[in-house]
């Protein structure tokens, strides 16, 4: 969740009322992480984006949003570590960042 989604939640529910949130980063781990491609939006776009930023591979605003100039720094990271060269985020370039499912 985002603050403003934070805060929303805040105005509708009163306090001391339980919340479940379900998911996570990359939503329910039962599904394992979704392939991204150019034009995905959401939190596991924003976190690989946060991620390659900390590695020196995204210099470019994090925003959830794998736009097109996302596409030249994932083919980078992808050369460098001798990955399949496509746009797509799969498994191989989650485990390269660290992501790994576990239970």
């Amino acid at each position: 969740m985002r603050n403003k989604d934070v805060e929303e939640l805040y105005s509708i529910v009163k306090t001391g009322t339980p919340v479940t949130i379900w998911g996570g980063t990359f939503g329910p781990f039962g599904n394992g992480f979704r392939a991204l491609r150019p034009g995905d939006r959401g939190s596991d776009v924003y976190e690989i984006q946060k991620r390659m930023k900390r590695r020196g591979y995204y210099p470019l605003y994090v925003d959830g949003i794998y736009g097109d100039g996302m596409k030249k720094y994932v083919i980078k990271f992808r050369r460098d570590r001798g990955l399949r060269v496509t746009h797509n985020i799969d498994s191989q370039f989650y485990k390269a960042l660290g992501i790994e499912l576990f239970e």
